[in-house]
């Protein structure tokens, strides 16, 4: 059979431009590949080395747009959600700006990334250029937000978002982009969307299903005295409302609507930073702060005891001050004046970002003696609504947050002549404040001659949440280490730690999310907390019976500021911790101290989750081996005689076995002894777990810190008609850790005491 022989037009490869020529043979095929000069100087330059410069990419490439499209439209929607949640009346101009420079910085820093990727990985592969543009600007954004709750957690949820988004937008792309074929059963555009949604899904449910539970109260025994009656029960007063301020105040309840009208004073010389921006937001320069407040008084004849209310440092436009209605209506059914105090312009806004405000931290308390200037000249004005009614002889202050510092400063500059540190600015404030308490207050923002804030003859109050995500330690106790008392006058101070109270709920306006914006405040464990009209319960009860009993007469719920378990019929479920001094106490003189059987007996700095603390305790470890673990302090015999031992302690654990395993043994001068279990009186305290987030691997420090519970252990508990124990020479005093076989606790303050009436 003669041959055929047939010639095919050359056929260009869309793919590498190459020439075909195809010959046929009878029933052989011949195909004979020529190669383009395109693809043999490519493997000439494969011979020489990589390209100088990087490739683009050639093609349609959907999955790779798609991923960038949604990359991006999910970065937009976390960066407007943090806006959203910062924006406030007046800075929305300033914001949209700032926003605008950050989204430009990000391009062009994304840019110049993209074009070094292109000259390094690029002369070895094709990289998709508008993919890593987009990531890199992605990623500028996103890691700039700010940590919030957590930047453990903040970094995780980059990293699943940022990888989710890429996978659903390229599987999208992929299935829906052009060029697209039909489904198969194993089509990778599959594979990959799976994937998406377990890298999208799968966090997502943990973080909104995520939570610790409710935790049970612990045993903290029977107190030895009750309180009769509730103190946060409404008063006999009927209660007014009024406002103060300016009068030219932008907000009418301070400007046209406030009832009382002041005279702004000049802060010029204290506050630094305030710009035109700020002055235009406002209304008003610091050369004219104005003296804002809310007030809530009983009627009456009076005189009536004065207190004021400083808030902490949220959004400006919170009006934070309102916040505090719930204690202002108490208080003033119960008798007392109580104002609550307007400083909002002094607050963190947007403004911040290109530089704060200087000397803020002492202009708080400041403005606060220049409220009680104002109360002064209505108390001593021959007429008008508060003439000599105001008991400018018993002034309380009630701080929050950076407010709770402000009335330890505000304490601090009364009597002075001059601002420490600013000899230009005089001081001329000469009031009578008695009283302080301070609900979760920060502590060493304002440390003149660059130590902390030391105060004396004061009663003070600080009460602290466990769950507190935005001053996440207790400061109150170092300023209540840092009061002293003279002995000339009845002081006392308290603190009180509470288990799942956080920061923002003792401010009505706050909320129970203390940090973050946007995405990031979701971290924060909310369901762990106790409700807020709980925990503003408990700020009613401790507020009522802490001024009541340092500013009047009526001493009725004196013994909750001893034991909180006094008012254990009232108080709400969880647990408490709190400590107690008393400046009415005489206190037998400690000779020596000396331990035996301890592994460890340090002298430590309170180690506070903020650092070390200011009071400086005994840390006692064992193991136990032949010895018993013993503490042991002797005294001289004392003057009056005692009716209490008294100490501070907590074990160095969350749970355990040292509940019950301290005894407590005392013994006289004629050398007979008497031994009783702690727990007769309390049990020892554990360290209360502080997990506010949902969980514990997103936090960066401690989840406890070791604050102290104040043991009273009367002297009557050790006496019986068969030991002879004398009480009124008390010697020595030995705590015994004889139960287990180790442990570690904190140990404080062991004294013996005689306790008068607190006021």
């Amino acid at each position: 059979m003669a041959s055929r022989v047939r010639f095919s037009p050359p056929a260009v490869s869309r793919r590498s431009g190459a020439a075909k020529i195809i010959l046929v043979t009878g029933d052989t095929r011949v195909e004979s590949a020529i190669v383009d000069n395109e693809n043999a100087d490519e493997r000439t330059s494969r011979k020489r080395g990589p390209r100088r410069w990087g490739k683009v990419a050639a093609g349609p490439r959907p999955a790779w747009h798609g991923a960038a499209v949604l990359l991006a439209l999910t970065t937009a929607a976390l960066v407007g959600w943090n806006a959203v949640d910062q924006a406030s009346p007046g800075t929305g101009f300033v914001l949209a700006t700032q926003s605008a420079i950050n989204l430009l910085i990000a391009i062009v820093a994304s840019a110049v990334l993209t074009g070094l990727a292109f000259v390094t990985v690029g002369r070895f592969k094709a990289l998709p250029w508008w993919y890593l543009w987009t990531l890199g600007t992605c990623l500028i954004l996103l890691l700039t937000l700010g940590a919030g709750a957590s930047r453990i957690a903040w970094l995780l949820a980059v990293a699943v978002l940022v990888a989710g988004s890429s996978l659903l937008g390229a599987a999208l792309g992929g299935l829906l982009g052009p060029g697209r074929r039909p489904v198969a059963l194993r089509d990778r555009r599959l594979v990959v969307l799976g994937l998406a949604v377990v890298f999208l899904g799968g966090p997502a449910l943990w973080l909104f299903t995520a939570g610790q539970g409710p935790a049970a109260p612990s045993d903290a025994g029977t107190p030895a005295t009750t309180i009769k009656s509730d103190p946060a029960a409404p008063g006999p007063f009927e209660v007014s409302t009024l406002s103060y301020g300016s009068g030219s105040d932008t907000r009418e309840r301070y400007g046209q609507s406030a009832d009382l009208r002041t005279e702004p004073v000049d802060a010029s010389d204290i506050i630094k930073g305030w710009d035109g921006q700020r002055e235009s937001l406002w209304g008003f320069g610091t050369e004219n702060l104005p003296l804002n407040a809310q007030v809530w008084y009983p009627q009456g004849d009076g005189p009536f005891p004065l207190v004021l209310i400083a808030h902490g440092n949220k959004s400006n436009d919170a009006a934070s001050e309102a916040g505090f209605g719930y204690l202002g209506e108490l208080l003033a059914s119960q008798g007392f004046i109580t104002a609550s105090v307007d400083q909002n312009f002094l607050n963190t806004s947007v403004l911040d970002r290109s530089g704060g405000l200087s000397g803020v931290d002492v202009a708080r308390g400041w403005l606060l003696l220049e409220h009680l200037r104002a109360w002064d000249s209505w108390n001593q004005a021959p007429e008008g609504q508060f003439a000599g009614k105001v008991d400018m002889g018993n002034i309380g202050l009630i701080g929050h947050s950076r407010g709770g510092e402000a009335i330890a400063v505000a304490s601090y500059l009364e009597g002075l002549d001059r601002l420490p540190g600013n000899e230009s600015v005089s001081l001329d404030h000469e009031f009578d404040i008695r009283s302080l308490l301070a609900l979760a207050p920060a502590d060493g923002q304002y440390q003149p001659d660059g130590e902390p804030i030391h105060l004396e003859d004061v009663n003070y109050l600080a009460l602290q949440g466990s769950h507190d995500a935005d001053v996440t330690t207790f400061g109150g106790l170092n300023q209540y280490e840092r009061i002293s008392f003279s002995g000339d006058e009845q002081f006392l101070k308290a603190a009180l730690y509470v288990a799942r109270a956080n920061h923002g709920q003792f401010n009505s306006r706050w909320g129970n999310r203390d940090v973050g914006d946007g995405l990031t405040k979701l971290f924060i464990d909310a369901g762990a907390l106790i409700p807020a009209a709980d925990q503003r319960r408990i700020a009613q009860m401790y507020a009522s019976s802490f001024l009541r009993t340092t500013l009047t007469d009526d001493s009725a719920a004196a013994d909750l500021l001893r034991d909180h378990r006094a008012g254990g019929k009232w108080l709400p479920e969880t647990n408490y911790v709190n400590q107690f001094s008393d400046s009415s106490a005489t206190t037998a003189n400690e000779l020596t101290m000396r331990t035996e059987g301890f592994r460890t007996t340090d002298d430590v700095h309170l180690p506070l989750r903020g650092g070390p603390g200011n009071d400086i305790v005994r840390l006692l470890e064992w193991d136990r081996g032949e010895d018993a673990p013993a503490l042991t302090t002797e005294f001289s015999p004392a003057t009056t005689q005692a009716r209490h031992l008294v100490f501070d302690a907590v074990a160095n654990t969350e749970g355990g076995d040292l509940t019950g395993s301290v005894r407590v043994r005392v013994t006289d001068g004629s050398g007979r002894s008497a031994t009783v279990p702690l727990a007769q009186t309390m049990p020892l305290e554990h360290l209360v777990r502080g997990q506010y987030l949902k969980s514990s691997l997103l936090h960066s420090g401690a989840l406890t810190e070791p604050v102290l519970q104040t043991y009273r252990v009367p002297l009557t508990a050790f006496t019986s008609a068969t030991n002879g124990l004398d009480p009124a020479d008390i010697r020595s005093v030995t705590l015994l850790f004889d139960n287990t076989k180790s442990g570690s606790v904190f140990v404080d303050d062991l004294r013996l005491t005689n306790e008068g009436a607190i006021r």
